[in-house]
């Protein structure tokens, strides 16, 4: 397939000659969302990070195609650093898996590690799963879903529910860079079709790479309830909790999601 690398911006921070880790965001956001943490890891990591296609500076002439699961898993790997860990959050840590799910059926070892963050195995709650986002919540969304300032609006708002402290203050911020040019509705729409139809609980099953699942106590989307079925799911994936943390808490509390990243990339390497 054709790849289209303007769908796939590349923000950098820090210094290059360190470590890669490559950042996937997730939804209705962009790579700015990474720059708090990134700040923090100047001294560790080099963060490449992607905005998707639509979001942030990347381009989407189809969004339809764009979102697209191979076309969307080969533009990543097509753009990420040919050795790295891997960070995604919400929809990127979905997207992060199927990425490491293709490479090890490649027999690849291009991703060396992979912290998924706030993200779920499977996104919308079923009766064979009952972890997940209200099939109402998610409906609402979508409903709206062309009125995009409102759109943005509500989930932003929905992102930073359960901080304990600053939560007007992450939300501006959240607002006012990562929402920032703003998608389109279709891109919005496709992006979070996709998100619906995502199901990585066979493909975490069979994943032998390294795998952090990194979550808060109070997200309202991922519920901290989810790190039990993650873990019955493959008892070799560690999980951690980003204590009264949100949804958002890597721009709220980014120290504290820094300290969980470190501990589980620095004891790969103990």
């Amino acid at each position: 397939m054709q790849i289209q690398h303007d769908e796939f911006h590349i923000r950098e921070f820090g210094n290059p000659d360190n470590p890669s880790l490559f950042c996937i965001h997730g939804w209705a956001s962009n790579s700015h969302v990474f720059e708090p943490l990134a700040k923090l890891f100047k001294d560790h990591f080099h963060f490449v990070c992607v905005d998707l296609p639509g979001f942030g500076e990347s381009k989407c002439e189809d969004a339809q195609q764009s979102y697209q699961l191979p076309y969307l898993i080969e533009g990543l790997l097509s753009v990420a650093p040919e050795k790295s860990a891997w960070l995604g959050w919400s929809l990127g840590g979905m997207l992060a898996v199927q990425a490491a799910a293709k490479l090890q059926l490649e027999k690849s070892d291009r991703i060396e590690a992979l912290v998924s963050m706030n993200a779920n195995a499977k996104f919308i709650a079923h009766k064979s799963w009952k972890s997940g986002v209200p099939q109402p919540l998610f409906d609402g969304f979508m409903e709206s879903i062309a009125d995009v300032k409102t759109t943005l609006r509500r989930f932003a708002a929905l992102t930073v529910v359960g901080e304990q402290k600053d939560m007007l203050q992450s939300l501006k911020w959240l607002q006012q860079n990562t929402q920032v040019p703003a998608p389109t509705s279709d891109v919005l729409n496709a992006s979070l079709k996709l998100l619906a139809q995502l199901d990585n609980r066979a493909t975490l099953k069979q994943l032998t790479l390294p795998t952090l699942h990194l979550l808060s106590t109070d997200d309202a989307i991922v519920p901290n309830g989810v790190s039990q079925e993650l873990n019955k799911l493959n008892p070799m994936h560690p999980v951690s909790f980003v204590p009264n943390g949100s949804h958002a808490s890597l721009v709220a509390q980014p120290q504290s999601v820094a300290n969980g990243i470190l501990t589980f990339l620095e004891g790969l390497n103990a």
